[in-house]
């Protein structure tokens, strides 16, 4: 009798261990650097880019030059059906292959550089936070009809954040200074990519930057999520020495900000302004300035 329990228990052991093992490998395939990306599927996935210019334009580029994430993720009934994670690493970064059963899902492509993705149980509610950090970043949300017939379908993914550039030009910066942190609040660090605004939340989005060794001008990209078409942000600038003491803090209220454009800044940070320390940054060709300000 002892013998036949013994049997049992090893038995059920040895089930539960191979059951571990199947479901760590549904994870894996689930959520593959590359695997997934590489199978073939009854659905094809291929993200190109558009830019935001005076006219919506497509635009031939590299999705690995320019983002090191990108989260192809289905939702049915309101749950995560299928989700693969890439890196710029990927062979075939940006396109993918699944099996997925015939019905009606939702499609979420996301395009970012942070350094980790952000929460992806909720289309209305992507998440990013201080951490992973903030960048440009692009997407796709829409409704997709799964057959038992294979398709490929190509997806335009389309800017979502705003840019607060700030061009910072003192003639030169004092040998203590090292680091420089930036707080911003105002709109939001969550992406509702069902509305393609920013969420509720008003996060208040932290950047560092290590400056030693760096000589001015030096430019601050600031990315954030709008909530309305426009929108306003106030920036706390604080110098570091290296034993953490502030140097100086700066702080610019009411900065007007127009959705996926950029609103730049320019000014000093230790000196005092003046109209010979001003300069003038060319608009990058993927964005519309909305404002240009000095302070």
């Amino acid at each position: 009798m002892n013998m036949t329990k013994q049997l049992f228990k090893n038995l059920l052991v040895a089930t539960m261990v191979l059951l571990s093992l199947a479901c760590e490998k549904m994870v894996l395939d689930d959520e593959s650097n590359g695997k997934s990306a590489q199978e073939t599927g009854n659905l094809t996935l291929k993200a190109s880019m558009y830019q935001i210019v005076p006219f919506d334009t497509r635009a031939d580029v590299n999705l690995a030059d320019y983002f090191s994430n990108m989260c192809f993720v289905l939702y049915q009934n309101g749950e995560v059906a299928k989700r693969i994670i890439q890196t710029n690493t990927t062979q075939n970064f940006g396109q993918t292959s699944v099996n997925l059963e015939p019905g009606e899902y939702q499609l979420l492509v996301l395009a970012h550089s942070g350094k980790g993705n952000p929460t992806l149980t909720k289309p209305d509610f992507l998440q990013f936070t201080n951490a992973i950090g903030f960048s440009d970043t692009f997407y796709y949300y829409g409704d997709l009809i799964v057959t038992t017939e294979p398709q490929t379908r190509e997806i335009a993914i389309q800017r979502a954040t705003s840019m607060l550039r700030v061009i910072i030009n003192d003639t030169e910066f004092p040998s203590q200074f090292k680091y420089l942190r930036c707080y911003y609040q105002g709109e939001s660090g969550v992406f509702n990519a069902v509305t393609g605004m920013g969420g509720t939340v008003n996060s208040e989005q932290k950047v560092f930057y290590d400056v030693e060794g760096l000589t001015p001008p030096i430019t601050l990209r600031l990315y954030t999520f709008l909530r309305n078409d426009e929108g306003k942000l106030t920036l706390q600038m604080v110098a570091h020495n290296a034993d953490e003491e502030i140097l100086v803090e700066k702080k610019l209220e009411n900065i007007p900000m127009k959705n996926h454009m950029i609103t730049e800044y320019s000014g000093m940070l230790f000196g005092t302004p003046s109209s010979e320390n001003s300069i003038t940054i060319k608009a990058d060709t993927t964005w519309t300035v909305f404002n240009r300000v000095s302070f």
